[in-house]
């Protein structure tokens, strides 16, 4: 059954009503982490209203105005918005990098790839080109390298310099993009195009883990979940095994837990010694974060906490993981214009499993 059509404009009338008063216990309780947990201690997270992107804090007050085309988090300090062009803006919502790129991700490691006249560079947080714009795609710096896409349209991993890493042991990379690629616990995983097998290479390029994998994924917290023959295991840096094969299915770790469908259609969540902490319940489960995991009961996404419990209700149609306090929640509505028609309304979620942002397009 779909939900009620929701009102926006009574939504803000009353929100504003609210905003002259304290913080209210309904706006949920993230007060208890402070800022100094986090990254860069910038708690401020992208919304939508009326289709243009500002920004709220962790009690849901707007802070930076609708004024963007879309917007992202905050990455080391700055956030990555979109009006005609990507810039970079500062908590206080002034440009520090004003928009001139045709495409940009967020800041990693003090570079952010940025997109000019259909190629792709680096920036440092001055906006200066720390790498000129040359590569047909680009992805961000983790542990020191990137995978991008050169003028002869081969990928290869660079350093902050832009010098290819590339031994005579590299194995081929094209045509493997994909997040997967990015390092990891000193491990970017590769894969044997005549085999059809799976690897791991270190961040000079040498082949650290042979192939004998038949799929794999990136490590998350020194531990690779890697699959031999119908079965998931998980696997060391040094590829030794640290949980045998045994797995239908599984999910990356989390705060030293692993989303994991044993032998029934249902998941639930493993240690590190691959002993069932969560016993299997759930129709979807997804990687903790911030000692929440997003998991799907009955149709809908919720969140539970490293006990297993249910905090709030599922009753959202998607969701992201916790990431500086809260979670983004999506609710899609009837369009009244157009019953055939879902509208995605975007909002936010405290870690008490109360709504700090009620969603909204």
């Amino acid at each position: 059954m779909d939900r009620p059509y929701f009102n926006p404009l009574t939504f803000y009338l009353l929100l504003a009503a609210l905003l002259l008063l304290p913080a209210c216990d309904f706006l949920g309780d993230l007060t208890s982490q402070d800022d100094t947990e986090f990254d860069d201690g910038i708690r401020l997270f992208p919304v939508r209203i009326d289709g243009e992107w500002g920004y709220i804090n962790h009690y849901g007050r707007i802070m930076i105005e609708p004024d963007f085309n879309s917007a992202q988090y905050f990455s080391e300090g700055l956030g990555r918005v979109r009006e005609g062009n990507v810039g970079y803006i500062d908590p206080d919502g002034n440009y520090v990098i004003e928009p001139r790129f045709e495409d940009g991700l967020s800041f990693h490691e003090g570079l952010a790839a940025v997109k000019v006249d259909g190629r792709w560079g680096y920036i440092n947080k001055s906006g200066a080109f720390a790498i000129n714009p040359q590569y047909f795609n680009a992805l961000s710096f983790q542990e020191g390298r990137a995978f991008v896409r050169t003028p002869s349209f081969e990928w290869e991993y660079i350093d902050k310099s832009g010098n290819i890493i590339r031994t005579l042991d590299t194995p081929d990379l094209s045509d493997f993009e994909s997040q997967s690629n990015a390092f990891s616990s000193g491990r970017a995983l590769v894969i044997n195009f005549n085999t059809n097998q799976y690897g791991f290479i270190d961040k000079e390029g040498n082949i650290a883990i042979g192939y004998q994998f038949a799929e794999a994924r990136a490590f998350h917290e020194g531990l690779a979940a890697i699959k031999i023959s119908d079965s998931w295991g998980f696997i060391g840096t040094d590829g030794s095994t640290v949980i045998s094969p045994r797995y239908i299915e599984t999910g990356n770790f989390g705060d030293g837990l692993v989303p994991v469908r044993e032998n029934t259609n249902v998941w639930g969540y493993a240690d590190k010694n691959g002993r069932m902490v969560i016993e299997p319940q759930f129709e979807e489960a997804r990687s903790f974060s911030e000692g929440r995991a997003a998991v799907h009961i009955n149709g809908y996404w919720g969140f539970i906490d490293k006990s297993g419990n249910l905090i709030g209700k599922a009753d959202f149609d998607e969701v992201a993981g916790f990431e500086k306090g809260v979670a983004q929640v999506i609710i899609e509505k009837v369009d009244p214009s157009n019953e055939n028609n879902r509208l995605t309304n975007y909002g936010y979620l405290g870690r008490d499993g109360k709504l700090v942002w009620y969603p909204t397009r």
